[in-house]
């Protein structure tokens, strides 16, 4: 249902009136309007799994209009035909685009200048779910570990989801209270802090925020923002750069907590880039964004403060001997490469994160919930190989089945098995010039259906 401007708390207007709006009553009430309007629905490229240009030609071929905007990634979508719910479409299921707003790409994108950078960096998504910032890193930084640290449990699921099936081999995701990260002290390279906050730049949205909106939260908000904050710019290493952003926009959770921050570390802390968005003039959702660099190193200014015990993941282990001498059967039978890659175990899953020494170094350092991505699984001296390592890896050795109809590849989607009268042995399974998955043929001659349950069309 729209929301009307009746909706939006009197006080809300009276704050933004007299400390943004004082002389420009239209401009104010451009603003409220804006409120009350749902965006454009937009899409993000996977640039990790396809170009901008191979997607765009897959969009033509659906029928899909792609409108550009002022990232150069993100693209909003119209479809003449929707035979399908867009997050049920084949592109969406394989990870080659995301779902997001305008707005909620902005942060990575000024963190890294809108720039794809080379260097190997340890970088850290401090509140990472629902993880379409963590898969935006992933691809700005294509050789650099990202940590994606999300404090709320129950929003750890959709973390998980999205960072497998955007893909997740440099991804190492925690379950950490933000403010742990300041037993991290000059770690990061990169930090990206997207903080709770207020909600007010997407008042758009089903959601109760300016309904209700008052100053007691708001200040309540912010203190848990500078303390963040302060976390995030502790962890960073000097010389670092770290990207503060909301989608609210009042004074108060923004620059009140940047200037915090500031006036604690006067002689560290640089001020980069520091700019309001508003709906109104955006086209998206309105949002904050203060890029910051660490200068040198801040003194210790609570010296006797103890260092908080950290514990280790136990059950995560290197791969054992006998468990190498059972995965490289089967990397020599379909052909697969795992020479970049660390391998470990973690509950007989076998997890593979690509190499770098300060991740390895790190883990010593956190309890990780997940690490990289899951190639397989050992049990009873078995390995059984997850289905997305078709997807995700060559396989030189591996024959190709190309699934014949639209109608096959949506029984598969929907988890039936497909094929008939196939030989003994594994094949990637191919539509449309897409790898879905990697299948192997069953007793009856068809392929084993091991597409992730989550993803299934219903």
């Amino acid at each position: 249902m729209k929301k009307h401007q009746s909706d939006i708390n009197p006080r809300f207007v009276e704050y933004f009136q007299e400390n943004f709006f004082a002389d420009k009553p239209e401009e104010l009430e451009k603003f409220l309007e804006s409120l009350t309007k749902p965006l454009p629905k937009t899409i993000r490229v996977n640039t990790a799994r396809i170009s901008v240009g191979d997607f765009k030609t897959r969009a033509e071929r659906n029928n899909w209009t792609l409108t550009p905007t002022n990232n150069s990634t993100v693209f909003r979508i119209d479809r003449t035909e929707i035979k399908l719910p867009l997050g049920h479409t084949l592109e969406h299921l394989l990870g080659y685009f995301y779902i997001q707003e305008l707005s909620a790409s902005m942060s990575v994108h000024y963190l890294t200048d809108g720039k794809i950078e080379d260097t190997q960096y340890l970088i850290l998504d401090m509140a990472a779910s629902p993880g379409g910032k963590t898969t935006q890193l992933s691809e700005h930084f294509p050789n650099s570990i990202i940590v994606a640290n999300e404090p709320t449990r129950d929003r750890m699921a959709q973390l998980v989801s999205n960072t497998e099936r955007l893909g997740n081999n440099r991804i190492i995701i925690t379950n950490y209270d933000g403010g742990f990260y300041s037993n991290l002290p000059e770690t990061f390279d990169r930090i990206l802090l997207d903080a709770p906050c207020s909600g007010e730049g997407i008042g758009f949205k089903e959601s109760q925020t300016v309904k209700y909106w008052n100053l007691k939260n708001i200040h309540t908000i912010a203190r848990l923002q500078t303390k963040l904050l302060d976390a995030a710019f502790r962890s960073l290493k000097t010389d670092g750069e770290l990207l503060y952003s909301t989608c609210t926009l009042n004074k108060i959770e923004n620059e009140g907590v940047v200037n915090a921050i500031q006036s604690r570390y006067p002689d560290s802390f640089e001020v980069l880039f520091e700019k309001r968005f508003w709906p109104h003039e955006e086209a998206s959702g309105g949002f904050f964004v203060c890029k910051i660099r660490k200068n040198k190193e801040i003194a210790e200014i609570d010296s006797e403060k103890k260092p908080r015990t950290i514990k280790l993941n136990e059950e995560l282990i290197p791969l054992t001997k006998d468990h190498e001498r059972i995965l490289s059967k089967f990397t020599e039978t379909v052909g697969l490469d795992l020479s970049d890659y660390h391998l470990f175990e973690f509950k007989r899953d076998i997890l593979a994160i690509r190499k770098n020494t300060e991740a390895k170094a790190l883990l010593q350092t956190v309890f990780p919930i997940r690490l990289g991505q899951k190639i397989g699984r050992i049990e009873e001296g078995v390995f059984t190989p997850d289905t997305r390592i078709g997807r995700d890896f060559e396989l030189k050795k591996t024959p190709i089945y190309e699934i014949r109809s639209e109608k096959e590849l949506d029984d598969y989607l929907r988890g039936k098995e497909i094929g008939d009268s196939f030989w003994e042995g594994y094949f990637v399974l191919q539509y449309n010039g897409l790898d879905i998955g990697l299948e192997s043929v069953n007793k009856n001659g068809c392929f084993t259906n091991t597409f992730p349950r989550e993803w299934l069309r219903r």
